[in-house]
């Protein structure tokens, strides 16, 4: 496998050395980048998801009190990203993402998998 133009277009914004072990990841994993930085609009819109919208919670972060990692610091860097399954079931509760959390761990990254709000296709650079 190997990073897709679109996965690279996923990754702009992203910290580098984030974007890097991503793609690292992508050359070893059949996933693709299903989100890197993400807009105040954007992050608000997810967390609507099973408050004012439908859907299930799937955050805590409302995008203005609490920034989620995917929206930009001040450095103008997203420090987040999510990662999903190439095929017809991307976010599939049977894919490995066992497999994926190690090596996101093994990089020194935080993988949302860990958290009590599980978020398997999370990958974080510690805080």
């Amino acid at each position: 496998m190997m990073a897709s133009a679109r996965d690279l277009q996923r990754l702009v914004g992203v910290h580098p050395k984030l974007a890097a072990i991503v793609t690292q990841i992508l050359n070893e994993l059949p996933m693709f980048v299903a989100q890197g930085v993400r807009t105040v609009t954007q992050q608000q819109a997810l967390y609507a998801q099973g408050r004012t919208a439908p859907g299930k919670i799937v955050t805590y972060k409302d995008g203005l009190i609490h920034r989620s990692n995917h929206q930009p610091h001040p450095d103008g860097l997203g420090y987040a990203v999510d990662l999903a399954w190439l095929g017809k079931d991307p976010f599939s509760d049977i894919a490995p993402w066992g497999e994926y959390g190690a090596k996101v761990e093994a990089t020194g990254l935080t993988w949302g998998g860990r958290w009590k709000m599980v978020d398997r296709p999370h990958a974080e650079l510690p805080a």
